[in-house]
């Protein structure tokens, strides 16, 4: 059902963006008088672009069962368009709220009678309709070129959705054991292994993983996209990989999409150790610090309920390491002693218009603060991980997947 929630709501968003444009476009053409055959073609190509779009959400077509000619002379055209208005339309209403005071200031004015003479004089003047011609025409053109901007935006995000990058971070942690300095941590997530990537990506990103050589691989959820004969390419490509000190895992929302329990047997079987609300103990040298993991969840109660409940009969003043899918419980997290969290299923925005200092912004911002990085929240810290696949649109922007080597020093 939540799955059903979501493709849904995705395609109300889609559609509704798709509306927005053609009554634009449709505007446009009446204005220019303009044949109505040009705009029923308009009519067909909206039309024709949201139908393979609803058969990959509602008919959750396998990867298997999608010829390549499709996949790169369709889907991928299909969401090219789809990501394309997603950007000009994120685009648009940042403009129109940026303009909205003015706008607001100007109906107000009309509203008092006096303001309201004055405006209607200065509008009525030849020099104002001569500003306010040209001020639509500057706008038309600017549309076309921000149109044009905004797709080779989406076209370059879906061409380099896969140059990787290889993060090195520092975490000091207090009470670090003398035998954990400098012990190293290899992070990836969101893997989504789909049609928008394939074993062939996948082994690529694996070899990648192990070439970074650290001493301990974690792997924070989302290893298919929605369907459990997903996790099978996701296995074969990941089977190989090797650290001295374990590979480790947690699940993610999207592993719930599928059958759960068939992608964390799968998971398991490759080599990768799932940590479904338990810790274990990692010891070097007769010290040691823990390692703890939880399933995808969604409230915060659940999060202390479950934090409190892994942090149970230990000692204090051993450090502990979190493996949460989500990024959203942070301070539950910090609340209950952890000092380290580790986290992905944001995708670092995967849209990102800037970066202001520590200021990414993205649309992500709407659904947590964390969005990509290093966090610190008195003596608990949390990275969040890019993340490596895509979700909803394959196309990165100012976002290139992740794979994040951490090193553990003393505080």
């Amino acid at each position: 059902m939540r799955l059903t929630f979501f493709r849904v709501i995705i395609f109300i968003i889609l559609l509704g963006i798709q509306y927005y444009f053609y009554r634009r476009v449709k505007r446009y053409c009446t204005s220019r008088s303009l044949s109505l055959f040009i705009i029923y073609c308009a009519r067909i190509l909206f039309i024709t672009m949201n139908i393979p779009v609803a058969l990959m959400l509602f008919l959750r077509l396998s990867s298997t069962a999608i010829s390549h000619w499709i996949l790169y002379g369709v889907v991928y055209p299909t969401f090219l368009w789809h990501g394309t208005l997603i950007v000009l339309f994120v685009t648009i209403m940042i403009l129109y709220t940026i303009k909205l005071p003015l706008s607001f200031s100007l109906w107000l004015g009309k509203k008092i009678p006096v303001f309201r003479v004055i405006i209607d004089t200065l509008t009525k003047k030849d020099s104002y309709q001569q500003f306010d011609a040209s001020r639509r025409k500057f706008l038309q053109n600017g549309m076309i070129t921000l149109s044009g901007v905004a797709f080779a935006g989406a076209s370059y995000g879906a061409f380099a959705r896969d140059n990787y990058e290889i993060i090195t971070e520092k975490l000091f942690i207090k009470n670090l054991p003398p035998a954990f300095h400098n012990f190293t941590i290899t992070l990836i997530s969101d893997i989504h292994s789909s049609i928008f990537m394939p074993k062939e990506d996948m082994k690529r990103y694996a070899a990648a993983v192990n070439d970074v050589r650290s001493d301990m691989i974690v792997v924070t959820g989302d290893f298919v996209n929605s369907m459990e004969e997903e996790v099978y390419p996701f296995a074969e490509a990941f089977v190989d990989l090797n650290a001295q000190y374990g590979v480790f895992g947690c699940l993610g929302n999207h592993d719930y999409f599928a059958n759960v329990n068939v992608v964390a047997k799968e998971v398991n079987q490759c080599g990768i150790r799932l940590l479904r609300n338990e810790r274990i103990a990692l010891e070097k040298n007769g010290e040691k610090i823990y390692l703890l993991g939880v399933d995808d969840f969604g409230k915060k109660v659940t999060a202390t309920e479950r934090f409190s409940q892994l942090v149970h009969n230990t000692e204090s003043t051993i450090p502990k390491i979190l493996l949460c899918h989500r990024p959203y419980f942070f301070e539950e997290a910090s609340l209950n002693n952890i000092d380290v969290t580790l986290s992905g299923h944001t995708h670092g925005g995967q849209v990102v218009f800037a970066k202001i200092g520590r200021t990414i912004i993205t649309p992500a911002l709407v659904a947590s603060p964390y969005v990509w990085g290093l966090y610190k929240k008195n003596n608990a810290q949390m990275y969040v991980n890019r993340g490596l696949g895509t979700v909803a649109m394959p196309i990165r922007v100012n976002c290139p997947p992740e794979i994040t080597k951490l090193t553990l020093l003393p505080a």
